[in-house]
């Protein structure tokens, strides 16, 4: 609906000007229909005859309201009849088809649009169908719009802004609809914590913290990111701390996998007495084919080859998968903290600073994606071997420390 003076006598007649349009619409939509092509299956084709030869008919079929289009060739021995536009009905389906495309151009009844969004609008949608179709039907009611569209476009081009359908001077409208903005991203920002997406939530909190119109909303930003940070970080830790105990324990699960293919293949090679490749189909000729009473024996060996061989494949692949994911975390936890220090020196905000709302906990550097960690089996293991080739010298200096230690207490 368009804004209309108040006065009753012109609502009046604006109604019945209405009426006529939509008398004239509705007539204009019965003649200005469609060539029209009928099949003698009784099928019904409604479009634009774009081409036709002494066999065939082309036609363009529209779907969904335009926004699908189809070219189908038509055998003329399947045709039954053919209704072909005059070039008056021609022009008017045309412009009807071009003025419901104009449908989507409204003024917002809340807000207003940027300057040039009228004028491209003005010069490139209404006044472009009033040069395409002079003297349509729909030729005042495009100039109405046109009128609508310019009395706007003066208000905004003297300063004024609309906000919530209220015309207001563009710095206050302005400032108006950013507060709005900012409370909007705060709302949905603890909604997305409360879901768990802090990352999202991340992102919409630092959007507040560059509205610097709105000192109120920025400190509440502040201590909600910091908050996000930390529950972020601490979370993407815990994850890394999993994913390396599940690489240790998929590597020891691997060895053993190891150990049993060796320990199967051990088994297999005095059955076969060759130094043949395991795994491979025997050939004609070979022990295979003349070990009597052993053959059983032989094949089960096989088997349990083939099977410890494929239990070392599927825990490899799952080593490598969990490597890959403590890779990927490890390296998003490393950017998350990097993005967090670059947020705190931006703002100017000194780490630990309790009354920033922004002092956020440094946590270790995560390590790279190796079972060789603190709590590593490598690492006891190493340990233990340099213990056992350094017990002599660790007991070596003991004795003399207790030696020093009754000295100095006799003394």
């Amino acid at each position: 609906m368009f804004p209309y003076k108040s006065t009753v006598p012109i609502r009046v007649g604006l109604w019945a000007h209405r009426c006529w349009l939509v008398l004239v619409f509705a007539l204009a939509t019965v003649c200005a229909r469609a060539d029209t092509v009928t099949l003698k299956d009784g099928t019904v084709l409604d479009g634009d005859i774009r081409a036709e030869d002494d066999t065939t008919l082309s036609i363009c079929l529209e779907f969904a309201g335009g926004t699908i289009t189809e070219t189908r060739q038509i055998n003329k021995t399947d045709i039954a009849k053919v209704a072909r536009l005059t070039p008056e009905q021609r022009a008017a389906w045309q412009a009807k088809r071009d003025y419901e495309a104009l449908d989507k151009y409204r003024l917002n009844p809340n807000s207003s649009y940027r300057l040039n969004d009228y004028d491209e609008t003005i010069r490139n949608v209404f006044r472009k169908f009033l040069a395409q179709h002079p003297g349509s039907v729909y030729e005042s009611n495009i100039t109405e719009r046109i009128t609508q569209w310019v009395t706007e476009r003066d208000l905004v081009a003297a300063g004024k802004m609309k906000f919530h359908g209220q015309w207001l001077p563009a710095a206050e409208g302005a400032r108006l609809a950013e507060r709005e903005r900012g409370q909007q991203l705060l709302q949905q920002s603890r909604w997305l914590i409360s879901r768990g997406r802090l990352e999202t939530a991340i992102q919409q909190l630092q959007k507040v913290l560059s509205l610097s119109s709105q000192p109120d909303l920025v400190p509440q930003a502040r201590t909600l990111l910091a908050s996000t940070f930390q529950q972020e970080i601490a979370l993407l830790d815990r994850q890394r701390q999993q994913l390396e105990t599940d690489v240790s324990s998929a590597q020891q699960r691997v060895d053993r996998a190891q150990q049993a293919v060796n320990a199967a293949e051990a088994s297999l090679r005095p059955a076969t007495g060759i130094g043949q490749s395991l795994g491979r189909p025997a050939p004609a000729g070979s022990p295979h084919q003349t070990l009597g009473a052993n053959a059983q024996s032989f094949v089960q060996d096989q088997t349990s080859v083939n099977n410890a061989r494929n239990d070392l494949a599927n825990e490899q692949g799952y080593l490598d998968q969990a490597k890959n994911q403590l890779n990927n975390t490890v390296q998003k936890l490393a950017a998350l903290q990097s993005q967090a220090s670059t947020v705190e020196a931006q703002w100017g905000i000194a780490p630990g600073n309790a009354n920033s709302g922004m002092a956020i906990n440094r946590l270790p550097p995560a390590s790279s994606a190796s079972p060789a960690t603190a709590n590593s089996p490598d690492v006891l293991v190493g340990l233990m071997t340099w213990v056992q080739n350094n017990w002599i010298f660790m007991v070596a200096g003991g004795l003399v420390l207790l030696f020093l230690l009754s000295r100095f207490v006799k003394g």
